[in-house]
């Protein structure tokens, strides 16, 4: 077994034990995997996994161990492999930062596509999902920033947070609706109206679904997606009403769309996010600071 197996092994385990979604994770077949998994047990004479009608359900006692003691390792070899490109001079190697798609619309667009065109040793990937997703992610180490919402209900003994930008929710409809008459807007103004918002895994909704709950709004209709861009379109070209971060103008122009603030504002903190450690590898540091020099000097 040699560390790209130790890698398939730990990818397993975070996968949940589902075998299609580590092999896509790997960019290999799931029968390649499987193979893997059989033929080393094989040899080791040895019970990683428990199982249920074939299916793989956790770890045996041995694997658990063996997990460990993999965990352990991996970290030391990717200590070994930075310290060494880090002698060399070299900056380069992968970061994988966590996005919500509305933030990386309205906030970081330019910044990737300025970092990935002028730092061409540096992988960057980007792992697009919802707020509390992306949470669980950065909880596990898979993911070396993290760009959340204020509050990230993280322990802050685990995590750096630094805000990057602030602004509220604003409501986004059809300039030709009634409520365009009013140049604020009240929680109350939402009762009885057609609403598009995110779905539960974005903060947003949460936050707006407490909101809701403090004005008892009942709307008359409401439909949930996980696409900004769908929202907006819906209200756009409907009587939905949406009710995203005011910044989203700066990506979105239809003259038919008007944005109307709220007298008692839900604010919208984005915060870069990144797990506390005693050391940091240089590629690490160095992609913190370029984005927060990058958004100190936007703002």
């Amino acid at each position: 077994m040699d560390i790209r197996h130790l890698q398939y092994f730990v990818a397993i385990v975070k996968a949940d034990f589902n075998l299609s979604l580590a092999a896509k994770r790997l960019y290999i077949s799931q029968p390649a995997l499987s193979q893997f998994i059989k033929q080393f047990e094989d040899s080791e004479k040895v019970d990683l996994f428990e199982r249920y009608k074939g299916r793989l359900q956790g770890l045996t006692p041995t694997g658990e161990l063996f997990y460990e003691q993999v965990k352990q390792l991996l970290l030391q070899y990717n200590s070994m492999l930075t310290a060494i490109r880090e002698d060399a001079g070299q900056l380069k190697g992968k970061v994988r930062i966590g996005i919500p798609p509305l933030i990386l619309g309205a906030v970081f667009s330019d910044i990737i596509a300025d970092l990935i065109i002028n730092h061409p040793n540096i992988e960057v990937e980007i792992i697009e999902k919802g707020a509390y997703e992306l949470g669980r992610m950065f909880m596990v180490d898979e993911l070396d920033f993290a760009i959340l919402l204020d509050p990230t209900n993280i322990n802050p003994s685990i995590i750096d947070e630094h805000l990057i930008q602030q602004s509220e929710l604003s409501v986004f409809f059809h300039r030709e609706h009634p409520l365009a008459e009013k140049e604020k807007l009240t929680w109350l103004d939402l009762n009885d109206q057609m609403l598009a918002i995110f779905e539960p895994s974005f903060m947003i909704h949460h936050k707006l679904m407490k909101k809701f709950g403090e004005y008892n709004i009942q709307p008359q209709k409401c439909t949930m997606s996980a696409s900004w861009d769908f929202l907006l379109l819906l209200a756009t070209n409907s009587k939905f009403l949406t009710i995203l971060p005011s910044p989203i103008l700066d990506i979105y122009s239809n003259h038919n769309i008007v944005e109307r603030r709220f007298v008692d504002p839900i604010d919208w903190k984005v915060l870069l996010c990144h797990p506390k450690k005693d050391r940091y590898s240089k590629l690490h540091q160095y992609v913190f600071n370029y984005m927060l020099s990058y958004f100190k000097n936007k703002n």
